[in-house]
C-alpha cells in the first residue's frame, strides 16, 4: 500500500528530523560533561535539540496517527508486508513509551534504561524504516510480475508457454 508522494515525504522528513536531532543530541550531552570542551555550549546545544527532539516527535504522533487507517488497517486487510509492519508498529509504541516515561517518570532508578531503550531503539528506526520499504516494494513488483500479460507469439497467437498443441485442441473441442 504506497502512501501518496506528498504523505510520504513528510513521514521522511519527520523520521529524519528525529534521526538527527536524537544523534546529535546523543552527542551533545556526551560533550557537555566533557571539561577539554566549552561546557556552557554543549549544554545549550543539547537543550536546543531535546527541544526540537521533542516538537518533531508530536508532529510524528500525529502523522502516525493518520498512517493508522491510510495505510496499516488496508495493508492488513490486504494481507500485505504484515512481518515489517509489526515490527514497525511494535517499535513506534515502545519508542512511546519510553519518551514518556523519559518525560514524565520521575524515578531515577528507571531513567537510565529507558534512556539506553529509547537509544536504542530509536537509532535501529532507519534500518527498520528501510527493511519495511523494500520487503513492500519487491512484494509489489512479485505481484505485478505474475499479472503481466503473457505475450502471444506471431504464428500461432497463443502464449509462449502453452504448447500450441494443447491449444488447438481446446478451441477445436468448443467449436465441435
Amino acid at each position: 500500500m504506497r502512501l501518496k508522494n506528498a504523505f510520504r515525504f513528510a513521514l521522511y522528513g519527520i523520521f529524519a528530523l528525529l534521526f538527527v536531532s536524537g544523534a546529535a543530541w546523543i552527542y551533545a550531552d556526551q560533550m557537555k560533561n566533557n571539561t577539554e570542551t566549552d561546557t556552557e555550549m554543549w549544554q545549550q546545544a543539547a537543550a536546543f535539540l531535546l527541544s526540537m527532539h521533542g516538537g518533531a516527535a508530536m508532529i510524528t504522533l500525529m502523522l502516525l496517527g493518520a498512517l493508522g487507517p491510510m495505510h496499516v488497517q488496508r495493508a492488513w486487510r490486504a494481507k500485505k508486508n504484515r512481518a515489517t509492519g509489526v515490527v514497525s508498529i511494535a517499535m513506534y509504541g515502545l519508542l512511546i513509551a519510553t519518551a514518556f516515561g523519559l518525560y514524565y517518570m520521575g524515578s531515577e532508578a528507571l531513567r537510565p534504561w529507558l534512556s539506553t531503550i529509547h537509544i536504542a531503539f530509536g537509532l535501529a528506526v532507519p534500518a527498520v524504516i528501510t527493511a519495511h520499504i523494500m520487503v513492500g516494494r519487491a512484494s509489489v513488483a512479485a505481484v505485478a510480475q505474475q499479472a503481466r500479460p503473457q505475450r502471444a507469439t506471431a504464428a500461432t497467437l497463443v502464449p509462449d508457454d502453452t504448447p500450441a498443441d494443447a491449444v488447438l485442441v481446446k478451441i477445436m473441442s468448443k467449436a465441435s
